[in-house]
């Protein structure tokens, strides 16, 4: 049984502020080490579930995407970090069997909802994927639902599992944290947390087979609202990207991987 694991940052246990979330800020390094745990926790629960192989991403951060700490890393993974890539789900493919989405994070404007945006807390506003809003969560599922890969567990704050369960009704969900508001939450003890992320990855794999991968319809049209100006302005129109004024661009593709490419690219 093979497994794709996707980590961010946001929604790891014990982190509900900003300056645990940059390289430069106070409290980073020690959110490294919760991040790399809550990821373990992940690896060991997929493996007691039947997991025989297991790929991690490392996705927290544009131009970071070098968070989990190697010195504590599980040795039931291979890892991905670093940039540049080519897609948002570096390497996922019809080999893959099930999706696990760790340290989530509640799309732009969720209420109460810890660290909530989407893709960039500084120039993004909204994402509309054919016309309905989505967040982080569902882009990723989506993504691997463009390989047949299902979405079958999420970890995160009561937020983001409310949104992944709107992505997959079944999916299951580690709650680590009660979000109050952007940067205040009810915590859960590590030790509970990582038991949890465990308990529920492994019982994600019981479900493999029974959720269904999550797919849109094609072609797709990924509509990004723009805070900031400079950053809508330097933004070129080309086949698949359409500017919107005053500050949304249309990218568009026959799947979200391919719509996806034409951000990546700028």
């Amino acid at each position: 049984m093979k497994v794709y694991i996707l980590a961010d940052m946001e929604g790891i246990g014990g982190v509900i502020n900003e300056t645990q979330t940059f390289s430069d800020g106070a409290g980073y390094e020690q959110a490294r080490e919760w991040m790399t745990l809550d990821v373990n926790a992940a690896i060991q629960g997929a493996i007691d579930g039947g997991a025989t192989e297991i790929l991690v991403l490392d996705s927290h951060g544009s131009n970071m995407t070098r968070n989990l700490r190697y010195d504590l890393l599980h040795e039931g993974a291979r890892y991905i970090q670093g940039t540049p890539r080519t897609d948002y789900v570096h390497l996922i493919d019809k080999s893959f069997d099930a999706l696990l989405q760790i340290g989530m994070h509640a799309m732009a404007g969720t209420p109460g909802a810890v660290l909530e945006h989407t893709m960039s807390s500084s120039a993004w506003v909204e994402m509309r994927i054919n016309g309905q809003p989505m967040g982080e969560i569902g882009l990723i599922a989506a993504a691997a639902g463009v390989f047949d890969v299902p979405f079958v567990m999420v970890s995160g704050d009561d937020k983001a599992c409310a949104e992944a369960r709107t992505v997959c009704r079944d999916v299951e969900c580690a709650v680590v944290k009660e979000g109050i508001s952007r940067h205040a939450a009810v915590l859960k003890p590590p030790r509970e947390v990582r038991s949890l992320i465990r308990e529920k990855a492994c019982g994600a794999m019981k479900k493999i087979g029974a959720i269904k991968p999550f797919k849109l319809d094609s072609p797709v049209e990924m509509e990004v609202r723009y805070f900031r100006n400079d950053v809508y302005e330097s933004i070129r129109e080309r086949e698949g990207v359409r500017k919107v004024p005053p500050q949304t661009v249309v990218y568009s593709g026959k799947t979200i991987v391919e719509a996806w490419r034409r951000v990546w690219g700028g």
